[in-house]
C-alpha cells in the first residue's frame, strides 16, 4: 500500500510531464512521430517537417559555399606561397634558447666554405614562420640584389600571383637560395655565380605591399630560417623614429 501511494503521485507527474513536452514539440515533430504511428511505417516513409523550399535553399547554400572554398583553394596556391608544415609548428623560441640559437647558427654556417652575405642592404620587415617560409628584406626600389653566397642559378622563372620574379641558386652541401618580386632578372639557368655577380634588382612585381626581396634558404628541399645562416638584419626602424 505504501509503495502504491507513492508510485502513483510520480506516475501522475510523469505523464504531466510527458504532455507538456509534446505540446510544445508538436510543431518540431514529424506528424506520424508525433501521432505514435511511427512504429507501423518504413523509416524511408518518415519525413522530416520541412518544406521543399526549405530544402532546396538549403542545397544552394551548400553548393555556393563548396565553389567559395574550392576557388579560395585555387587562388591560394596560384599565389605561390606555400606554407612550410612542421610538427610542432614554429613557434617563436624564449630568450633561454638564445645560446643554442647562436650554436646551431655557427654550425649550419660552417657547410659553407665562405663566409654568408645579405643580398642586399636593408631591414628585415618579415620573419620566417610556418606560414612564411622565408624572410623579408626591405630596401630601396632597384637596389642590386646579390646571392648570399657562391654556387649555380638552378631556375629563373615568374609567378604571376605570388613571388613574381625570381631566381633560384643551388648552393654547396644541399643548400638553395631563392630570390623574389624582383623587378629585373640578369641571370640566366645553369650560369656560376659569386657573390661579385648581381642576380637582378628589387622590384614589386608579384603579390608585394612594397620595395623588399623574399629570401627563402632550404637544405635538402627543407626549408630553414634565413636568420641562422645570415649576418644580423636590424629591425624595421618604428614610426616614431622615423618622423624624428
Amino acid at each position: 500500500m505504501i509503495e502504491f501511494a507513492i508510485t502513483r503521485p510520480l506516475k501522475g507527474l510523469a505523464f504531466f510531464c510527458v504532455f507538456i513536452l509534446k505540446k510544445q514539440n508538436k510543431k518540431l515533430l514529424p506528424r506520424k512521430v508525433f501521432e505514435g504511428v511511427a512504429l507501423t511505417q518504413k523509416l524511408s516513409n518518415i519525413r522530416p517537417k520541412v518544406s521543399q523550399e526549405s530544402i532546396k535553399g538549403l542545397k544552394r547554400l551548400t553548393n555556393k559555399s563548396t565553389k567559395v572554398a574550392l576557388i579560395s583553394l585555387i587562388l591560394f596556391f596560384l599565389s605561390g606561397y606555400y606554407p612550410a608544415f612542421s610538427f610542432p609548428p614554429t613557434i617563436k623560441q624564449p630568450k633561454v634558447y638564445a645560446s643554442s640559437q647562436v650554436q646551431e647558427q655557427e654550425i649550419i654556417a660552417s657547410y659553407f666554405s665562405q663566409p654568408i652575405i645579405l643580398p642586399h642592404p636593408g631591414y628585415l620587415s618579415t620573419r620566417f614562420s610556418t606560414w612564411h617560409p622565408g624572410i623579408d628584406i626591405a630596401t630601396g626600389l632597384g637596389m642590386p640584389i646579390h646571392p648570399i653566397t657562391s654556387g649555380t642559378v638552378e631556375e629563373t622563372g615568374a609567378s604571376l600571383w605570388g613571388l613574381g620574379n625570381y631566381v633560384e641558386v643551388s648552393h654547396e652541401n644541399g643548400f638553395k637560395s631563392k630570390y623574389a618580386h624582383m623587378g629585373k632578372v640578369y641571370v640566366k639557368k645553369d650560369q656560376k655565380i659569386t657573390t661579385e655577380n648581381i642576380l637582378g634588382e628589387v622590384g614589386l612585381t608579384g603579390r608585394t605591399s612594397g620595395p623588399h626581396t623574399h629570401l627563402e634558404v632550404t637544405r635538402n628541399g627543407q626549408f630553414i630560417d634565413p636568420q641562422t645562416i645570415l649576418p644580423e638584419i636590424p629591425d624595421m626602424p618604428k614610426v616614431e623614429h622615423i618622423k624624428k
